[in-house]
Parts: C-alpha cells; structure tokens; sequence
C-alpha cells in the first residue's frame, strides 16, 4: 500500500487544498471507429482533425456552462453543473452531429459516442507539484464511464434533468435502465 494513501474515511490532508465534493453532470465521449483510420492514415492528418474536433467539443461544452476535463486521445471528459444539464445534454447532441460533419470533411467516418451521469464526485486540481489540473474523481464519474452505449446515453439520473419535451427525444433501454437519444 502507498505510504500516502489515507485509510478508508482517512485524512483530507492528502487531497488538493481545493478539493470538494459537488454534484456534477459528468460526460464521457469518444469517437467511434478512430483505430481503423488513424493506424492507417498519415499522424499529421489525424491530429490536425483531432484538434478541430477539440476545438468543436471546447465551444460545445463551454457554451452550455460545462468544462473540459481533458481529453485522451480521441476521448473527453466534461462536467455541468446540475442546472445546465439540459443544456449540456443538447448541446452534447450537436457536438455529436458537428463531429460527424468535421470527420466526414476530412474524409473519416466517424461517430461520437457519449455517456451522461449526474452525482457527487470530488473536484479540484489534482496532479504533481506544478502539474495540477482540474479533474473529477468518484463513483460517479466511473458510472458515465461505463454506460457503455452507442450514441447519446444518459443515467437515470441524468435523464431526470431534462424538462418533459426534453425528454421525448430519449427513448428508454434495459437492462440496466439508460435512457437513448432517438435519431
């Protein structure tokens, strides 16, 4: 065991001075199919479309009132706050089809799969000394992570945040109970 790591309901002290616990939307997105073409395609190429794709998932996210956790490759994580998850949840939608449209330009078939939770995670800007970032970390983030869907999948929980007519463009999927974008 690492001598730092506190016990179970062990010492704050450990965690970043700004570390908190809040309820977030969290979101999980990635593009389908980026194996077969980025290991057959030019890296100059891939990254150029993958910086736009960056740049389309930044505007999105940031003109809902969310936040780029980071990106992994072809991945991101965002949070929202609980009262912008409608909007979040939309403009996820439109990432989504923008994405398509930007794969397709530069001649990738390409998808975005994304998974949205809300709940209780632990925030702050966490890392090593002069490499800390914002991030998230709890049961939360892992439930997005493994929805495990094609296209736009929402929790319970998350589905719970969209007003009545928001939630006609959902269609209800189990087991275990999520909740699909129709398209």
């Amino acid at each position: 065991m690492c001598a730092d790591v506190p016990a179970a309901g062990g010492a704050r002290e450990a965690l970043p001075q700004d570390c908190r616990t809040e309820t977030l939307g969290v979101a999980f997105f990635d593009l389908s199919r980026i194996v077969a073409w980025s290991s057959s395609d030019e890296d100059i190429r891939v990254a150029v479309f993958l910086q736009k794709f960056y740049q389309l998932a930044a505007e999105h996210v940031e003109g809902a009132g969310g936040r780029i956790a980071k990106f992994m490759g072809d991945a991101g994580l965002a949070v929202f706050p609980p009262e912008r998850m409608e909007d979040g949840i939309f403009a996820l939608a439109e990432l989504a089809r923008r994405a398509r449209d930007c794969g397709q330009e530069a001649g990738f078939d390409v998808y975005l799969n994304t998974n949205v939770h809300v709940g209780p995670v632990l925030s702050g800007s966490f890392g090593p000394p002069g490499s800390e970032r914002f991030d998230v970390i709890g049961k939360t983030v892992n439930v997005a992570a493994r929805l495990g869907r094609r296209g736009l999948t929402l929790s319970p929980q998350a589905f719970r945040c969209l007003c009545p007519e928001g939630r006609e463009h959902f269609k209800k999927i189990k087991p275990p109970v999520t909740y699909r974008m129709s398209p």
